[in-house]
């Protein structure tokens, strides 16, 4: 006895190209929350009085790699360089003595994004299955 089995081969071939169709997408997703979350970490600099020179220092920068044969695009987002920088740490945290802490702590910033993520990235990827 046999089967024709040629469309499910068809359909097993299309879910084998869905990885590769997403990555370039959730990337641009990626991209564009990364640039959001850095406009209100530098927004949230910027209010700042003692701390403000940090906002300009805030940038962001999109990594791709393999991970256990899962594809990974993730956005590192902060301070960058020397200078104004070096104090991120005590306007976003402060110190053991009076001062500092002045500035909204960046996971706020990221959770503050994150349904504009969840949007993005469903109609990126809407259609796909």
């Amino acid at each position: 006895m046999s089967a024709d089995t040629s469309e499910l081969d068809a359909l097993a071939a299309s879910f084998r190209k869905i990885p590769a169709a997403m990555v370039p997408k959730v990337k641009g997703v990626v991209a564009k929350s990364a640039v959001n979350t850095k406009n209100i970490m530098r927004k949230d600099a910027s209010r700042s009085r003692h701390f403000k020179q940090l906002a300009r220092t805030i940038n962001y920068d999109i990594k791709e790699h393999g991970f256990g044969g899962d594809g990974v695009i993730e956005a590192e987002i902060g301070p960058t360089g020397g200078g104004s920088a070096s104090l991120a740490g005590i306007a976003y945290f402060g110190t053991s003595k009076p001062g500092g802490g002045t500035v909204r702590n960046p996971e706020d910033a990221m959770l503050e994004e994150a349904p504009n993520f969840y949007e993005f990235a469903f109609r990126a990827t809407e259609g796909l299955l």
